[in-house]
């Protein structure tokens, strides 16, 4: 009988699907990260458009345009990436949580059984 059995108490789903609950927590940091990319994005679109203001040669400030367009587009292209990504690997790792929790125990529950078969093996010798 496990120890959660035994004081009828559940097992929290993050211990018991640690690499599932790792993958989520990545995903958080990811998802700021992309936020902050996005915001980047953002304010490169800003500046782009407020360069039309400025009275700079035509030359100089069609290639700040540029410029700033096509950082604008990767920071948004990288960021809507990583999130897409990080947001797909999470949901991977949930589902592949669930088959393993549907096919059999729940990890938390073998690594439980197998503790008290090595403490025996161990207090044998």
């Amino acid at each position: 009988m496990s120890e959660y059995e035994r004081t009828d108490r559940r097992v929290p789903w993050k211990e018991a699907n640690p690499e599932a609950y790792a993958e989520l927590k990545r995903t958080w940091g990811v998802i700021g990260h992309s936020s902050v990319l996005m915001v980047l994005c953002l304010s490169l679109i800003g500046t782009s458009l407020t360069l039309g203001y400025l009275h700079w040669p035509g030359w100089l400030e069609t290639s700040a345009r540029l410029g700033a367009s096509g950082a604008a587009v990767g920071c948004g292209t990288v960021g809507l990436w990583r999130l897409v990504r990080a947001l797909f690997r999470s949901g991977r790792a949930v589902v592949r949580t669930r088959r393993r929790g549907a096919g059999g125990e729940a990890q938390g529950e073998t690594v439980e059984k197998s503790v008290p078969e090595a403490a025996t093996t161990a207090g044998s010798s």
